[in-house]
């Protein structure tokens, strides 16, 4: 077991230790230490500019450490990026879908691209559970924001990440749509994963079981008094 590994809690499988990060002269996160443990949800809260989607994106590695560690699972950032990327799942504003293809075809690509092999019956299973089995032989360019919103976040039914990263996961989607997602990440938590969510929207959050955080002018804080 690696030194990383016996400083943590036994449960902990993420940790940020002093993290930081700027835009040029810009200092956008300050010293952020975050501890995630197996089956909990962090909520980040703040106001737009507080450095959510940056801390959000760090933690995807679609933004290179510039200092500070973190570790997921055991594997380092600095040395390990893409072993890592394997390891969790990001679901941003953009939905990265492809809209010529179906919700089948754009199911079967992403499992190509992180090296799945589902059946047709899983693919088509995944259509079901997010409520498109109507629209599955559809061109995912006809499709509402909603709509494409659930198929993006059906993407954790095929690759079951230990991490999940979600940024605004409730906006376009309906009262259905908000309850189907919070069932689903329930399960995934309740199966051991770990989810660490932005959102502006703390009374959908309230049907999760969730430790909420505070960025304000880059620093992470517990309560909402400290940050104030």
């Amino acid at each position: 077991m690696s030194d990383t590994l016996t400083q943590m809690h036994p449960t902990e499988r993420l940790r940020v230790s002093q993290l930081h990060h700027a835009f040029g002269r810009y200092r956008v996160l300050q010293g952020i230490d975050l501890q995630v443990s197996a089956g909990e949800c962090v909520v980040l809260l703040g106001a737009n500019g507080s450095g959510k989607s940056t801390l959000l994106a760090l933690l995807a590695t679609r933004l290179r450490v510039q200092q500070g560690s973190y570790h997921l699972v055991g594997l380092n950032v600095r040395a390990e990026a893409e072993e890592m990327r394997g390891r969790l799942l990001f679901v941003g504003h953009h939905t990265h879908l492809y809209g010529h293809l179906t919700p089948v075809e754009n199911l079967l690509f992403f499992a190509d691209l992180h090296q799945l092999s589902p059946s047709q019956e899983q693919l088509r299973q995944v259509v079901q559970t997010v409520g498109l089995e109507k629209f599955a032989d559809q061109p995912v360019r006809w499709f509402s924001a909603g709509m494409r919103k659930r198929l993006a976040l059906g993407r954790m039914l095929l690759s079951q990440p230990d991490l999940l990263l979600l940024d605004e996961p409730y906006s376009a989607l309906d009262q259905q749509g908000v309850n189907w997602l919070n069932q689903v990440l329930r399960h995934f938590l309740s199966m051991g994963g770990m989810l660490v969510m932005a959102s502006h929207d703390p009374e959908r959050v309230a049907a999760l079981p969730h430790r909420p955080l505070y960025l304000r002018r880059g620093q992470l804080f517990d309560s909402r008094e400290d940050a104030a």
